[in-house]
């Protein structure tokens, strides 16, 4: 694709094949059932972690044809784009290896990453498709962009402005979505640490309100970034599109977020993953973006720390790292709360599976991002510890683990702990987590530590010539 590609999006998304959503949905589905079979890809619940670079490349391959047969679904003309083989292969190898995010001091490099790479994980934290209330988002923010090992802020969303629920296409969110901008530049000035990437605001849902976030003086700058969604599965509109056009314009990071459903349109582990893997291809044909956040859930409970979702995460991660240029985000969603053992025994399992299979790390949606204000740092700052612990193992190695890290949480998936909020976790005034959530951070710790993971230590291996180009 050109450099200018959006006319061209554009235009197919005039011009293409029309078909009403409910049939685009059908057509994915049948596709996506026929490359299961076709490619041979077979999940195994007691291999979470597979070392079979053979399955890796035919998902890849069912990924590529999956896109290149049923293209891109425009919700807002109901027709499909449509890609030559050609254009999607030199679109994905063009897509960027290396990208700096931020500024100044704090600028940092986030890489494409290998199978069993030694490459760090950078870490992505804040309030992970969490909500957060008004009173207790500024904490948040600060809290996750405090923590040393802490790369990029996320910075989340809160539903009320002013106390009254914000309006989608209204003036109220043009207003929230510039305060939480501000209130995100704060919190890396009050962290000491002014030049560190934002990744999103999420306050607003339209276009016009992740415009109204631009602002190098006070709010998100060229070197921020936000994201551009793609609805499940592979349909885009023209509000995503808009963003690109804009955040192209002035400069900024596009950041890809996809949602692929295990349950929908995929069917199970198997095809969900073929549909993660052609996701990442349309972020990169249509989006043209910077990095990728990989966001499959559950379809009955919005999380992916399940068997099928860390399968998915490794497979589909080790596809794309080994035949693509991308760099590749975790998204990790728990079923657990915030301040229980087993949310932190959840995030371990997933920064295992995607350290070892080509993932940066991002994190932590606990409660499935349901419950306000389950987000502080100190997890953040544990998936940090585990990513860096788990540099340099093999896929069996990490498997092991990710087993025995199952072994504490997957009972209670059903009936998961609740958990507590931020403000009864952390000293609001010093914003340091609280005796109760150190106590249980420093028992998971010491626990994975005795299984032979190097928590306390693993990050100093990697605070060598990592910004270098």
């Amino acid at each position: 694709m050109p450099n200018n590609f959006l006319p061209e999006i554009v235009n197919r998304s005039e011009n293409g094949p029309f078909i009403k959503e409910s049939a685009y949905d059908m057509t994915l589905a049948r596709k996506s059932t026929e490359l299961v079979k076709k490619y041979g890809l077979k999940f195994d619940p007691q291999v979470l972690v597979p070392s079979d670079d053979e399955m890796a490349k035919r998902l890849y391959q069912a990924g590529l044809e999956l896109f290149l047969e049923t293209g891109v679904y425009n919700q807002s003309t109901e027709r499909r784009i449509l890609f030559t083989r050609e254009e999607v292969e030199s679109s994905v190898a063009a897509a960027p290896a290396v990208v700096l995010l931020g500024c100044g001091k704090d600028a940092v490099i986030e890489r494409h990453r290998d199978i069993e790479s030694r490459v760090p994980c950078r870490m992505h934290s804040g309030p992970t498709g969490t909500p957060s209330s008004e009173r207790f988002h500024p904490f948040i923010l600060q809290s996750c962009a405090q923590e040393s090992l802490v790369d990029c802020l996320g910075a989340g969303s809160v539903a009320t402005f002013q106390g009254r629920l914000i309006i989608s296409a209204s003036p109220s969110e043009i207003l929230a979505s510039r305060k939480e901008a501000f209130l995100a530049r704060e919190a890396i000035r009050q962290a000491g640490r002014p030049g560190m990437h934002i990744e999103d605001v999420a306050v607003p849902l339209t276009c016009a309100g992740k415009i109204a976030t631009f602002d190098p003086e006070l709010g998100l700058r060229p070197s921020d970034g936000l994201l551009v969604s793609q609805m499940p599965e592979l349909k885009t509109n023209y509000d995503q599109l808009s963003r690109v056009a804009y955040m192209q314009s002035v400069g900024m990071h596009i950041v890809d977020l996809m949602t692929p459903l295990v349950g929908g349109l995929g069917g199970g582990a198997e095809g969900t993953a073929i549909v993660t893997v052609a996701s990442h291809i349309l972020g990169a044909l249509c989006y043209s973006v910077s990095y990728h956040f990989m966001g499959h859930m559950n379809l009955q409970w919005s999380h992916n720390t399940d068997r099928m979702g860390l399968w998915i995460q490794s497979m589909a991660g080790q596809a794309l790292a080994q035949n693509t240029p991308m760099v590749c985000v975790n998204d990790l969603y728990t079923r657990s709360g915030l301040g229980t053992p087993e949310v932190l025994w959840e995030v371990a399992a997933g920064a295992l599976v995607g350290a070892v299979s080509g993932l940066n790390q991002h994190g932590v949606g606990a409660t499935c991002g349901t419950k306000t204000d389950h987000t502080s740092g100190l997890e953040a700052r544990f998936q940090a510890q585990v990513a860096h612990a788990a540099l340099g193992l093999t896929r069996q190695q990490a498997n092991q683990y990710v087993v025995e890290c199952l072994r504490h949480y997957e009972h209670t998936l059903a009936n998961p702990k609740p958990g507590k909020s931020f403000p009864e976790l952390y000293n609001t005034d010093t914003l340091e987590p609280g005796q109760e959530w150190l106590d249980i951070y420093h028992e998971v710790c010491h626990e994975l530590t005795q299984m032979g993971l190097n928590i306390d230590g693993g990050w100093r291996k990697v605070r060598h010539d990592e910004n270098s180009l």
